[in-house]
């Protein structure tokens, strides 16, 4: 197999954490209350299905990668849930198109779909359409994974392809040979007999499929899950932007569980999106299509000095949106009206056009429309464009008639939204959308976009308010490799002379420091064409030591990128740098990290298993699924116990010896600090203590393996903070002075970059925090009063809600993992604060994150502060706010 690397976002590996999370707790508290554990709101079962049957959605946006997603929860729910290696998977899709896709992109080994598969299940996967699982053999249905992609018309009873799945089938008889009296309790009998239906439903409700439903927001009528009943799943993961929110009064559409939400801000900061969305509007279709030819005119010049720099190939593409045919009026713009005004009136060549719509299926002819070779740059629609089609190059949007409504624009918006390749350009022209609409009011069709970005492509109200800004046209002059952009002087004061402008260019990246110079004579900075906001950034920190250059950074920016007026921020805003906590080695500053105290790989090895020996015990309840009273006071069999003895016995493993059983536990335990070889002889010394003391056999360890390897791995995890602990605090005894808090390797907070889970939605309004919506802060409890105190403190300029583990969060290193303190303050006289609220009851538990806090200001020579206010009492943080300002020493 082809080697295939494919790094996940940040926030889908959180999406992956979460739902392995929920299951974990699924397997200890049940489907119902294990939601409401993680996702903190109320559960909603399926309808017609088992209501113990997890049913969770995950809503990702538009050009977000859900697929990717739920190929990697496939293992995620097989390990942590099913505990099974040879999970069956039905995988739902929308449509024929998207059908074909999928398969294509599951069977490629190349495709970081299969890869994601490979991760989990190596080269044991089976991937199936219906009509190939029609004579799915069983090795193929036991030996790993198994992925049934399909749609839900081709499972209704109603349908001919459905009637296949539910028919006797000679090709699936040896699935149902040697069964137990229980697994056929289970089945559809043939008519008047005992024997059970050999048919794909009968086979797939004998191995309980994990139900995946893409685009789910699709797949919701009460058919639709009628239809799920009859597989009897496991679990039911839903993915879409779109999912609905309002529970059915009926009960048989009841509302989406939603685990795990990812944000527009989220995707922005990730680089996979376009935004904002730059509008222009006019009531002359004819004056609208010039604007958007300009404007793709505009970004084929930028792209191809994009291409000349970084080497990626990029060719705008502009969609039209046009009328249908009208027999009652010959008047409307339909699609071969505006072809023809473009080959006719703009003397476009006829190749580049391709319509999409009634009575034309020019794109289907087009076999990559991403090509070098493929000359398309305009294609024309009505309304859907083919399900599936995806093609990033898709820049711009014009609506030849005005929109009627949000539902004419949703369906096609989200088309422009994906970034080429995921990855954030040089040129901030090519990081954006563009929407150029016939339109009488301006406002009206920028709410229409809104709310297209909304409803269509499941972004948060809140955040599409910003997603929206006019647009001011190009210069062509500017886009220029060698147009220079001049900035306002520079003040003359200490600290801004020609030598120490020079050493901050000189600590910019060599490709932007080609691009900047310093005119001595009249004290501008001079850059080459248009700063993209990375550009600005670097800048920041480049001359943070500079008086006066951060205003005159911020004004070349919004000048090179004619950034209209009522997009910028009332009032000075000057760029939020944190300096960052680092450590001196051999003379280089570098950001400390775990690297700095553990010593990898880590040789495991060396440990005991003692704590897991003495632990580790089978009893009847050792197994998840405990046997309980029902309300009939009769015994019965708890869900999870159930559907991992049915699982089991859906297939028949090979017989155990000690090594095999070693090498299946190790497999099962993630341990990149740790090498094989140690993993498997600390996991063989821990089975062979528990034989040795505890009496038990090979085979009973076997039958118990999965609660074996989940013993194992939290006894191993138990290891790894002991060593981490007391390495971390061997370093502080041993290298105190070498700590440095250095604006050098500082972040700065940047609205591109801010990510959250969920944007802040209180009345109570905020006039100091750095950025227009704030997240993840909750509309009441003891954080929120913390940010009140905060915003109305006199010694405060700006603060920020500081998002755990998003990737432009400020965080410090602890033993394990990192500390993300809860708020970063810009002080009035200039200094940064980090804030970190505790309860009163968790105040003990969060010792080494003061230490670890008062450390960075302690490092900073009088430049940052630390407080870590509790239980509501904010006196300690006003003291810390108003503590004098006393540079200690020369710091970074």
């Amino acid at each position: 197999m082809a080697s295939v690397h494919f790094e996940l976002r940040s926030y889908q590996r959180e999406a992956l954490r979460t739902l392995r999370t929920y299951l974990r707790k699924v397997v200890l508290m049940g489907a119902k209350t294990a939601f409401y554990d993680v996702a903190g709101v109320p559960y909603a079962p399926a309808p017609f299905v088992d209501p113990n049957t997890p049913y969770v959605c995950i809503r990702i946006p538009t050009g977000g990668g859900k697929t990717i997603v739920a190929a990697h929860a496939v293992g995620v729910a097989a390990r942590d849930y099913l505990q099974a290696d040879n999970p069956m998977v039905l995988w739902l899709v929308p449509s024929t198109a998207i059908l074909d896709q999928t398969l294509a992109a599951l069977r490629n080994l190349d495709h970081p779909y299969r890869a994601a598969l490979a991760q989990d299940f190596g080269h044991n996967v089976a991937v199936l359409s219906v009509a190939e699982a029609l004579s799915l053999s069983r090795p193929d249905a036991t030996g790993g994974a198994c992925v049934i992609v399909g749609t839900l018309q081709a499972f209704r009873v109603d349908e001919t392809a459905g009637r296949k799945v539910y028919a006797d089938a000679g090709a699936l008889m040896d699935h149902f040979s040697g069964l137990t009296a229980a697994q056929l309790d289970r089945l559809e009998k043939v008519e008047g007999s005992d024997r059970p239906v050999a048919s794909l439903a009968n086979l797939m409700r004998l191995h309980r499929p994990m139900v995946i439903v893409d685009e789910a927001h699709n797949a919701r009528t009460a058919l639709s899950f009628e239809t799920l009943r009859r597989f009897d799943p496991s679990m039911i993961l839903e993915l879409t932007a779109t999912p609905r929110v309002d529970a059915d009064p009926t009960g048989e559409n009841p509302a989406s569980n939603v685990l795990f939400h990812v944000s527009a801000a989220e995707l922005k900061a990730e680089d996979m999106i376009k935004l904002p969305i730059r509008l222009q509007t006019d009531t002359d279709w004819g004056k609208v299509v010039g604007q958007a030819l300009d404007c793709r005119a505009a970004l084929e010049q930028a792209a191809q000095a994009e291409q000349a720099e970084t080497g990626e190939y990029i060719r705008p593409i502009i969609l039209f949106q046009a009328q249908s045919k009208s027999a009652t009026d010959p008047d409307r713009l339909t699609p071969d009206r505006v072809a023809q005004f473009l080959t006719d009136d703009k003397r476009i060549p006829r190749d580049q056009i391709a319509i999409h719509a009634t009575g034309h299926a020019e794109l289907d002819k087009i076999p990559d429309i991403a090509a070098p070779d493929c000359p398309v740059r305009y294609v024309i629609t009505v309304q859907k464009l083919r399900e599936g089609w995806d093609c990033p190059f898709a820049y711009v949007l014009c609506s030849v008639a005005e929109l009627s409504s949000k539902v004419a624009v949703e369906q096609i918006l989200g088309r422009v939204l994906r970034m080429p390749k995921a990855r954030r350009k040089t040129r901030d022209v090519l990081n954006r959308a563009y929407a150029f609409v016939t339109s009488r009011d301006f406002n009206d069709t920028a709410t229409m976009l809104k709310d297209g970005l909304v409803d269509g492509a499941g972004f948060d109200k809140l955040e599409a308010a910003e997603l929206v800004k006019a647009h001011a046209g190009f210069q062509f002059d500017d886009m220029r490799a060698d147009f220079e952009h001049r900035s306002e002087v520079l003040p003359e004061v200490a600290g801004a002379s020609v030598d120490d402008v020079a050493a901050a260019i000189d600590r910019l990246p060599p490709s932007l420091k080609l691009r900047v110079r310093f005119d001595a004579d009249v004290r501008q900075i001079v850059v080459t064409r248009p700063l993209s906001r990375d550009d600005r950034n670097l800048m920041h920190m480049a001359f943070h030591r500079v008086p006066g250059a951060e205003r005159v950074i911020e004004r070349v920016f919004i000048k090179s990128n004619r950034i209209q007026a009522t997009e910028i921020a009332p009032g000075e805003r000057p760029p939020f740098i944190v300096p960052r906590l680092c450590i001196r080695r051999q003379g280089d500053l570098e950001l400390f990290g775990p690297d700095h105290f553990l010593d990898l790989p880590w040789n495991l090895a060396d440990c005991a298993p003692d704590s897991f020996v003495r632990r580790f015990a089978i009893t009847e309840d050792t197994k998840a699924g405990m046997i309980d009273v029902g309300d009939n006071g009769k015994m019965k069999i708890n869900f999870i116990g159930h559907l991992h003895d049915q699982l089991a016995m859906a297939i028949q493993e090979p017989a155990w010896n000690l090594p095999r059983l070693v090498n299946w536990i190790d497999r099962g335990i993630p341990h990149p600090d740790v090498t094989k070889p140690a993993a498997r002889v600390f996991i063989q010394r821990a089975l062979e203590g528990v034989m040795a003391t505890k009496g038990y056999s090979l085979d009973q360890l076997a039958r118990y393996k999965y609660e074996l390897r989940r013993d194992l791995t939290e006894d191993i995890k138990a290891l790894r903070e002991t060593r981490e602990k007391g390495q971390y605090q061997a370093l502080f005894a041993a290298d105190a002075q070498s700590f440095e808090t250095s604006a050098d390797l500082a972040l700065i907070f940047d609205e591109q970059s801010y990510a959250y889970n969920q944007p802040y939605t209180g009345i109570r309004t905020f006039n100091r925090h750095y950025f227009p919506v704030i997240g993840d802060l909750k509309p009441e409890g003891e954080e929120f009063k913390c940010a009140v105190f905060l915003d109305e403190h006199p010694k405060v300029r700006f603060w920020v809600r500081n998002v755990d583990r998003k990737p432009n969060a400020f965080w410090l290193q602890l033993p394990s993992g990192r500390f993300y303190p809860d708020f970063m303050v810009m002080m009035t006289d200039g200094r940064m604060a980090a804030v970190e609220y505790k309860g009163a009851h968790l105040a003990d538990e969060a010792k080494v994150k003061r230490q670890i806090g008062v450390l960075w200001a302690e490092s900073s020579g009088g430049r940052c502060l630390f407080d870590m206010p509790t239980g509501r009492d904010f006196s300690t943080l006003d003291a810390t706010l108003k503590t004098p300002f006393r540079v200690d020493t020369v710091a970074g």
